[in-house]
């Protein structure tokens, strides 16, 4: 009898032990690439998207000596939505700066595929939509939010300027737009602009930093030491994930393409 009791208490602790893996896996980045219902996936898109955040885990390693985050299996979730592109942009639900991101963020949870800081994730979402003049993509609480430009820029595609003349950000470059998804990638890890920082009061470090005009120069780019700091205190950031080294330039297209 006392050996069955061992028995059914050793079996509840390997259970419990088995079920905490599953539940508290290593928290990792998951990107989606978000169809509207008036546009067609892209399998270039898609392979465009799985670069870029590739390059952007590759380039925080090399910046954090051997530290960056774990990506999700799959990487890429290819999902529909019932909502047309206009509709991503629209006004009647979120106005202002965020709209599109909120908007985005409203269709993301109504269809179960992220939430707010979720602890075991981080979501790069690509809306293959245009926001409208004056909202743009952002990153925070744990959901970072790009358009369709981003896609176009990672696949060598011409940009739509979103007002009908290109702004200073809205300009060539496969590694612009993976400078970009890099900085709104680790603004949902807690990251903010530093140009409140002591250490970034310079035209030429807010030039250089990725977190302020350095996405456009990327992988040119800078993290300040108290960036570093932060960003390894996160549990998304572990040594000794494997990385490979890739080159963004507009003639290395993305593999498979």
């Amino acid at each position: 009898m006392r050996r069955f009791g061992f028995l059914l208490v050793l079996i509840s602790v390997l259970g419990a032990a088995g079920w905490s893996g599953a539940a508290y896996a290593a928290p990792s980045v998951q990107v989606i690439y978000l169809v509207p219902a008036d546009r067609s996936v892209s399998e270039s898109y898609r392979k465009a998207a799985e670069f870029g955040v590739r390059h952007v885990q590759a380039w925080l390693n090399d910046t954090l000596k051997g530290a960056t985050f774990r990506l999700a299996d799959p990487l890429v979730r290819v999902v529909r939505s019932d909502r047309k592109a206009a509709w991503f942009r629209s006004t009647d639900r979120h106005a202002g700066y965020g709209a599109f991101y909120r908007n985005a963020v409203d269709e993301l949870t109504r269809l179960g595929l992220a939430r707010y800081d979720d602890p075991s994730a981080r979501y790069l979402v690509y809306v293959d939509a245009d926001h409208a003049c004056g909202q743009s993509g952002a990153g925070g609480n744990g959901i970072a939010v790009v358009s369709a430009n981003d896609l176009r820029g990672l696949a060598g595609e011409p940009i739509v300027p979103a007002c009908g003349k290109a702004n200073g950000a809205e300009i060539p470059g496969r590694c612009r737009w993976i400078g970009g998804i890099g900085h709104e990638l680790l603004h949902t890890i807690g990251l903010i602009h530093p140009d409140r920082s002591p250490a970034c009061q310079t035209a030429q470090c807010r030039a250089e930093a990725l977190m302020m005009q350095g996405y456009v120069t990327y992988p040119r780019a800078t993290l300040l030491d108290e960036e570093k700091a932060q960003i390894r205190r996160s549990p998304f950031i572990e040594p000794g994930i494997r990385t490979e080294a890739r080159a963004c330039a507009n003639d290395a297209a993305p593999p498979g393409r």
